[in-house]
């Protein structure tokens, strides 16, 4: 992703106008690797906490049905000739036309319990040369989850605060499970590729939120934060190839 990522954590008024300058400046990040994934928990039953349905559009402009799911358009998202935003009828696709930053942020989510999440995703069209190991932060799509309310330094006076983070993402070729650090963020944020699937291929992700969650930011266990906020970005600003990308996704469930 390019510099403008968002600011999850700012010091705004209203945890709103958090989230958003947190978005907005998180795509800054400069990768370092950092400490593997959480350890896997015994199975237990799923209960789902909460489910966002891309496959469920009927009719009539693709913007009222995801404003209607609780969707915002920020950034390059507010722009058809830079991001379109369309669907296939079993999901939503966000296409990259150029350099350009998506950015559709979601603060109506507020799951108090919860475990894991499960995207149902893909990518038609890999970003040329993205690569966290590489320091190009660039996706075809990615899913933000924003963590509590408290508000985590960004390392930088020039970028807000915001709360803790946790961008998922597929990749190409990067490490998957391994969450990468960025310039800024550093202590409240991770990017981690879920899946490197091939360009057209469904996979399905599941990932142990909380027992990240332990794992980057809260060592001693004594802290349990609600899913305060979601949001789903696409960036090019720093790939090559006029910026192109294509991902989709289908469906994010938060499990308990």
């Amino acid at each position: 992703m390019n510099d403008r990522r968002p600011n999850l954590e700012a010091t705004g008024p209203t945890r709103a106008a958090g989230l958003r300058w947190a978005v907005r400046l998180m795509l800054a990040a400069l990768p370092a690797v950092a400490m593997g994934s959480g350890p896997a928990a015994a199975d237990t039953p799923d209960r789902i906490v909460q489910q966002i349905d891309f496959s469920d559009y009927a009719e009539g402009p693709v913007e009222d049905w995801l404003q209607a799911k609780g969707f915002v358009f920020e950034e390059d998202a507010k722009r058809r000739d830079r991001v379109e935003l369309d669907t296939d009828g079993d999901g939503l696709i966000i296409e990259n036309k150029r350099k350009a930053f998506g950015l559709l942020m979601n603060e109506s989510i507020n799951a108090p319990a919860f475990k894991h999440i499960e995207i149902e995703w893909g990518v038609n069209r890999f970003p040329e040369g993205a690569s966290y190991e590489r320091k190009v932060n660039n996706e075809a799509i990615m899913v933000y989850v924003f963590l509590g309310d408290e508000r985590v330094s960004s390392g930088s006076w020039l970028v807000p605060d915001s709360p803790y983070f946790i961008g998922l993402f597929l990749c190409k070729d990067d490490k998957v499970g391994e969450p990468y650090i960025g310039r800024y963020f550093q202590k409240g944020g991770r990017y981690v590729c879920l899946d490197r699937p091939e360009p057209g291929e469904v996979v399905t992700s599941r990932f142990d939120l909380m027992a990240a969650y332990r794992t980057y930011f809260d060592k001693e266990g004594d802290d349990d934060p609600v899913i305060s906020g979601m949001a789903i970005a696409a960036d090019t600003g720093k790939s090559g190839g006029g910026g192109n990308a294509e991902g989709f996704v289908r469906r994010v469930t938060l499990i308990e």
